[in-house]
């Protein structure tokens, strides 16, 4: 269509986006990326300090609020305090790395309470705003590891294997109120939490990988921006796999 541009699909001026894992290293990147394209940021992480610093880092008036995402209350307190939001984007995780027969309960169930419970709340915490308007996105963040497993990774792996179906299920229930749900998965991503596991795999890893490379936060943070903009209108329950062509090598 004639004067139809990319850009301005992408321009998120006047859209509030709530980013939880925000002091990460990939929240760090979606938090810049997002900031830059125009929206009105609400940083999430378990400190605010963290959050106020990388406001005042990226220039930004950022809304700043601390929570456990492991804790029903506390998600319940962020999505009230946050309020009405265009985006949700749902980060915030933690990682286990253990052969399953080493993991205890209370550490399976810690990461299920935060990589799948905890966004699974939140998300329908904020949906039902979202739904009342008539318009809004969630994209959740999964992972390469839903799709093939990994060793010693095998509890991060299923807790966003639930949360990948969840996305689908959430967004055949709310898609009629106009509510897309959307999940973003990088693959071996370069960020402080990978740092060991990518040290570990060394070249091994990166044979694995068509591209040669492992992803950064940025390309990351793109596929999120991507999906979480009108750009994407007309994408809801997928999984979208950014992974260099590890699920395919």
């Amino acid at each position: 269509m004639a004067g139809a541009r990319l850009a301005d699909d992408l321009d998120f001026r006047g859209r509030r986006v709530l980013l939880t894992g925000a002091a990460g290293g990939l929240g760090r990147a979606m938090a810049a990326l997002f900031a830059g394209h125009g929206a009105q940021l609400v940083l999430a992480d378990r400190e605010t300090a963290a959050l106020r610093a990388l406001a005042s880092e990226l220039d930004i008036a950022a809304d700043c609020h601390a929570y456990d995402q492991g804790d029903a209350a506390s998600v319940q307190a962020l999505a009230r305090d946050a309020g009405a939001v265009d985006v949700l984007v749902n980060n915030a995780g933690v990682m286990l790395r253990k052969p399953l027969l080493d993991a205890s309960a209370d550490e399976i169930g810690r990461v299920f309470a935060v990589d799948a419970i905890g966004p699974m709340l939140l998300a329908t915490a904020v949906a039902r705003s979202m739904i009342a308007r008539g318009s809004g996105v969630i994209v959740n963040l999964g992972s390469q590891l839903a799709g093939c497993g990994a060793e010693r990774r095998g509890v991060y792996a299923a807790a966003k294997a639930a949360l990948q179906q969840f996305t689908r299920t959430a967004a055949a229930e709310w898609g009629t109120a106009g509510v897309r749900v959307v999940c973003a998965a990088p693959g071996r991503t370069v960020t402080p939490m990978n740092e060991a596991v990518l040290r570990e795999e060394g070249k091994g890893g990166l044979a694995r990988i068509p591209l040669g490379r492992y992803g950064t936060a940025m390309e990351a943070a793109k596929l999120v921006l991507f999906l979480a903009s009108p750009a994407a209108a007309y994408i809801t329950g997928e999984t979208v796999v950014a992974d260099g062509g590890f699920v395919i090598g």
